[in-house]
Order: C-alpha cells, then sequence, then structure tokens
C-alpha cells in the first residue's frame, strides 16, 4: 500500500491565511528559533528536531537542529510537498501526535523512509497554534530506533511548543503594526505636500527622528517648510510630528519573548 495524504480539515482556508500571516514562509532566521529544537532535543534525547509551518503545497522547516546537521543538509531539507510529509497529520488535532514504533503506525509504515531500513522509528509532533486558534505546523522531533517518552517529557514539549506559538503571535502582530505605522506614515505626508519624493521623505523622517541631516538635505527640508530660515522645526513640522506620535513621553514596545536562562534551567530540572 502506498502513502496516503492526510484529509483536509473545514477550515483549511482560514488556517492558510493564518499560515501566510505568520510571516514565516520562505524566510530563514535560524538564530531566532533555534533554541527550541535545541531545547526539544535535549529534553527527548532525540538526534533531530526541527519546526514547521503547512502551507496549501507544502511543509516549509523554518528552523532545523540534528548531531552533524550541515547547513548544506539544512538548505536540502528547508521544505518538503506537504502531500508526502508527516506533519500533515500534526496539524489536524491541537494534541500531540506521537508515534512511538512508525513500523507499527497504520497511518505512516507505507512511508518511503519508514520503509527504508535505516528511517526513522520515533515521530512526536507538539502543533503550533496561534492565539486564534489555527494550528500553523508543528515541533518536532525524530529517533531511528523505537521509543518512547514519558507524560512529564510530553508536558515540557506541549510547554515548548506554546512558547514557540506565542512568539509567532507576537512577531506576527509586530509586523502589523510596523505596516500600520508607515501607512500612516505615508498619508500624512500626502496630505501636507502635493508632490514629494522618496528621498525627500526620507529626509523629513530622518529629521523627526533626530537623525544627523547632511546641509543638502537642511536646505531641502528648509524649501519643503520643515525648518524655517533658522533651521528650526516649523509649527508645520511640529504638527506633523505631533500626528505621527513621535512626540509621545513613553513609547511601548512590544517584546518577543525569549527563553531566559533560569526559564531553560527549570526546563532541566523538571527532567531530574
Amino acid at each position: 500500500m502506498a502513502f496516503k495524504p492526510s484529509p483536509l480539515l473545514p477550515n483549511e482556508k482560514n488556517r492558510l491565511l493564518a499560515v501566510e500571516k505568520s510571516g514565516v514562509l520562505d524566510v530563514i532566521n535560524e538564530e531566532v528559533y533555534n533554541i527550541y529544537c535545541h531545547l526539544s532535543r535535549k529534553i527527548t534525547d532525540c538526534p533531530e528536531s526541527w519546526a514547521n509551518v503547512i502551507d496549501e503545497n507544502r511543509q516549509y522547516n523554518f528552523v532545523m537542529d540534528g548531531e552533524d546537521f550541515s547547513e548544506d543538509q539544512k538548505n536540502n531539507s528547508r521544505e518538503f510537498p506537504r502531500a508526502g510529509t508527516f506533519c500533515q497529520y500534526a496539524i489536524n488535532s491541537p494534541n500531540p501526535l506521537i508515534v512511538s514504533d512508525l513500523k507499527k503506525s497504520t497511518i505512516f509504515r507505507d512511508h518511503p523512509s519508514v520503509l527504508a531500513t535505516d528511517g526513522p522509528r520515533f515521530y512526536a509532533a507538539f502543533p503550533l497554534v496561534n492565539s486564534e486558534g489555527y494550528i500553523l505546523g508543528s515541533l518536532c522531533v525524530r529517533d531511528y530506533r523505537v521509543r518512547k517518552i514519558s507524560k512529564n517529557i510530553i508536558e515540557l514539549m506541549k510547554s515548548l511548543a506554546s512558547k514557540l506559538s506565542h512568539q509567532l503571535d507576537i512577531q506576527t502582530q509586530q509586523r502589523h503594526t510596523s505596516i500600520e505605522k508607515v501607512l500612516r506614515t505615508v498619508e500624512i505626508l500626502d496630505s501636507e505636500f502635493e508632490t514629494l519624493t522618496l528621498k525627500e521623505s526620507a529626509s523629513i523622517l530622518k529629521c523627526f527622528s533626530n537623525n544627523l541631516l547632511s546641509k543638502e538635505e537642511k536646505e531641502q527640508l528648509k524649501q519643503l517648510g520643515i525648518f524655517d530660515s533658522q533651521f528650526k522645526l516649523t509649527d508645520k513640522s511640529k504638527k506633523m510630528i505631533h500626528e505621527l506620535k513621535l512626540d509621545a513621553a513613553i513609547l511601548k514596545r512590544v517584546k518577543i519573548p525569549t527563553m531566559h536562562t533560569n526559564e531553560i534551567d527549570n526546563l532541566f530540572k523538571d527532567l531530574e
């Protein structure tokens, strides 16, 4: 029998939109996420770990970690056709998918990699569920021997996957906020000037953010009414700064959660 692809869920259309919004498709930024795979390997004692998102036709592994896993191997394993992956089954439920012996699994026993003599024998996937409840992909581990993992380890892995899911949520929020700010800036500049080049726009923003300006840029901004004859900000400039909310006394920043040293220590203490 041949390996069969997983059926699609009713919410697949909206799930795909959530994957696209996550911003990790086709983006290699492993230094941000490597800690999750590294800890996954340590917690489960598996030789390989990766995290992925799954779109309509493929699985994209945005971070991977393994024993002697070279950059060339990572590049060759960055994405796979969705229909041939294990992880397509992991997005069907928010619960972990844990298979102690792949050769005995009714789902995976006919997969080409499992049929291979040196293929994987153990697989566990912990879904990455966003704040809207959509499963974007999974945090996974794999081993080449039949084995089991304890309830305690499962709970630790669920916690780790939850932290990664939250980080993806925060980064999605940050991108959305940044784009809104850019659009708002463009609207304000467009309302104040009939014609404005990209270079002039950049000079205005440099001025408003207190960056150093060249003599040429200062003269240019004086012609635009940003500076007066004494190269001081005009009332028009101050109004724009206020509209752009650049004069706020306190700037709120959204923090991306990171795995602090004490959190890492606690994870390992739980393993003892």
